[in-house]
């Protein structure tokens, strides 16, 4: 398990706050998958092994991972829900692109492209950082709390081009900008 990872929590917002944490099975689409329904979009962000007590002590579902070998320990991980109001950020350099989450318009929902991200590899974990609250379902009596996603800041792994381009205008004077 990864023990840069830190978390947070700020008493007055009542959230939670994680550092330098990873992302497994991000579903920002909301398609439908083996342990998820259609429509839900969700994610698992690693967590220590303190934090993990601390949720389980709230009565939120914590997975526990067994090591891959045996030079590795237990993974422990939450999964957190995505919804419309929820602040995500796509962050490549210097540039943090924000990503809308969005049920109604197809054409506008940044989902897919942020599941893309994942799928290709670029993004790098490790460096995420997420801010959450845990909520409970008033409709449902004796429902368990879970976890929804306030601010997520996803850093993706920089091109060459763009590495290059912000490289030559750090460099360049802005009177030597072609006009």
């Amino acid at each position: 398990m990864n023990t840069n990872i830190n978390y947070e929590y700020d008493r007055y917002s009542r959230h939670y706050i994680v550092r330098n944490t990873r992302i497994l099975f991000a579903n920002f689409t909301g398609a439908a998958r083996q342990y998820n329904q259609e429509g839900r979009r969700n994610f698992h962000i690693v967590i220590p092994e303190d934090l993990a007590v601390e949720m389980e002590n709230l009565g939120v579902n914590v997975h526990h991972l067994p090591p891959r070998n045996e030079d590795e320990s237990e993974t422990c991980t939450l999964k957190v829900s995505v919804y419309p109001d929820a602040d995500i950020r796509l962050v490549n350099g210097r540039v943090a692109t924000n990503a809308v989450i969005d049920n109604m318009n197809k054409d506008m929902d940044m989902g897919p492209m942020i599941d893309n991200e994942f799928r290709k590899g670029h993004v790098l974990n490790g460096e995420i950082k997420i801010e959450f609250h845990v909520a409970k379902n008033t409709k449902v009596p004796n429902s368990s709390p879970y976890l929804r996603v306030d601010v997520l800041f996803i850093p993706i792994r920089k091109s060459r081009l763009v590495e290059e381009y912000e490289n030559y205008m750090d460099d360049e004077d802005e009177d030597d900008l072609p006009m």
